[in-house]
């Protein structure tokens, strides 16, 4: 795997300099805002029973499952306020529900906190309500729907970072969101029998697929059909800009508000997917990647202005220095805010920093993604066995047991749209498929859980890390899925 790309996933920098643990304030006001939006599901749902629907506190709830805070920092008060600001959506259809239920004469169905986040509450009264929710989670519930119901939770919370990419190039969302809303939403049902909890995955995890399968759609759409490229890995004397994260639509604003003006735009972490696309290649101001597997490092030795985008998920907080933009919904902690898709105050920063100084010595990477040499290959496999790879190809004493299967490896751990090709052509061609992770990253977890409907021959993944997925989650793929766990 390229350098760059190993920070995608749990095998981080960050857990060989001991800084990986997760602070106990993020994990208790995480397992609140959870605990918000789980309240939120459940009279959405019964609300749209009702036949009543509010499509932007559904859009709301759905980009707020997006953020995932596990392993940085944030603004603590952009958090509370944020946090209120769900409940106040809450509120609303809590009160609609109860209006409906008394209209038409029914027993109204409540649940709730037993805390008011709407009002006065303070930062460490979240935190002391998160930490009393995480000790009572799973008080008296069985331990194989413990594990289901972190699956799905984490399931939930992925699918969710696909979807908002795609309301970036998808005006309505709607059935998606609330298609996502009510699979969340059996959290809340601690007493739901095992079996169909494990039926509801699996039909979720076709919707997760064709979500990523429209999304993939619409941004070849956009930007063109992704191709093989060489990538420049070296600074151009000039000023300068990093854009690291892996949302595509907030580089392109980036280079259409520089215009001509002279600075040089990199990209870092996931952000080297846009070098693939063909739209932007008119760019002459994006230049390549910088970067390695160490984003701390990184930023701390950039020269110029940083942007980190909606969905950034790279452990920060043992950056040195660095000006350091940010549009996510939550910033992280001495983070500079874009507001308003306004990226001047970026530009700006820029043009009053140094940049390089110099041209540093040219050095590149090739990037593969051909879809016709798979398609080609699958081809000449029509009704045989395949083992499809995904990541790091240094698989070969995991992969023995496949004796003589083809092995189709696809190199990169986040290109889900090769992936989505290659298992829709194996389908078409009646090829019996195994398909191989070999890295864990959100991408590559959340791609596995949408092809868990799919019946293949058999799914592979290399032991994550504690720290990066919940045991139980490992747990329930392994006892109740069949996925194969590799040490």
């Amino acid at each position: 795997m390229h350098e760059f790309l190993k920070s995608l996933s749990d095998k981080d920098v960050c857990q060989s300099m001991g800084i990986c643990s997760i602070d106990p304030t993020v994990s208790a006001l995480e397992e609140l805002m959870t605990c918000e939006l789980r309240e939120m599901s459940f009279y959405i749902v019964k609300l749209h029973e009702f036949g009543e629907v509010n499509k932007e506190i559904e859009s709301h709830l759905a980009r707020a499952l997006s953020i995932i805070m596990i392993n940085t920092s944030f603004n603590k008060e952009e958090f509370k306020n944020y946090l209120k600001k769900l409940c106040q959506d809450k509120q609303k259809i809590k009160d609609k529900y109860v209006e409906y239920c008394k209209y038409n004469h029914v027993t109204c169905e409540l649940i709730g906190l037993g805390y008011d986040l709407c009002e006065d509450a303070t930062l460490s009264d979240m935190t002391k309500q998160g930490e009393f929710k995480m000790q009572n989670k799973y008080k008296n519930i069985p331990i194989e729907r413990q594990r289901l119901l972190e699956l799905i939770t984490l399931f939930s919370k992925t699918t969710a970072i696909v979807l908002d990419f795609l309301k970036k190039v998808k005006e309505d969302t709607s059935e998606y969101d609330f298609e996502l809303i009510r699979f969340f939403s059996l959290t809340n049902l601690t007493s739901t029998r095992c079996e169909k909890l494990k039926r509801r995955i699996l039909e979720f995890s076709k919707i997760a697929y064709k979500i990523q399968e429209e999304t993939n759609y619409l941004y070849e759409k956009r930007y063109g059909k992704r191709q093989s490229t060489r990538i420049q890995l070296s600074g151009v004397k000039g000023k300068s800009i990093l854009v690291s994260g892996p949302d595509l639509v907030e580089l392109e604003k980036v280079l259409d508000t520089i215009g001509e003006r002279e600075i040089n735009v990199y990209t870092n972490s996931m952000m080297f997917i846009a070098h693939t696309y063909p739209k932007f290649k008119k760019y002459k101001n994006l230049i390549g990647q910088i970067g390695t597997s160490d984003v701390g490092k990184d930023f701390s030795d950039f020269p110029g202005a940083i942007l980190i985008t909606q969905n950034f998920l790279q452990k920060i907080d043992n950056v040195l220095r660095g000006v350091i933009y940010s549009n996510k919904i939550i910033t992280p902690s001495r983070i500079f805010k874009i507001k308003d898709d306004n990226y001047e105050p970026l530009i700006e920063s820029a043009l009053n920093l140094e940049g390089y100084l110099e041209n540093e010595n040219k050095k590149s990477v090739d990037i593969i993604h051909d879809f016709d040499e798979i398609e080609n290959t699958l081809k000449s496999l029509e009704k045989k066995e395949v083992v499809v790879v995904v990541g790091e190809e240094n698989t070969k004493e995991n992969i023995l047991e496949f004796n003589d299967k083809k092995i189709i490896n696809l190199s990169c751990p986040i290109e889900s749209d090769l992936i989505i090709f290659t298992l829709n052509k194996c389908q078409e061609l009646n090829i019996k498929t195994d398909l191989f992770f070999t890295s864990c990253s959100i991408s590559s977890i959340n791609t596995l859980m949408s092809t868990l409907f799919m019946e293949l021959n058999g799914i592979w993944l290399t032991n994550c890390s504690s720290s990066f997925i919940n045991p139980h989650v490992s747990e329930a793929l392994s006892e109740d899925f069949g996925v194969n766990i590799i040490s």
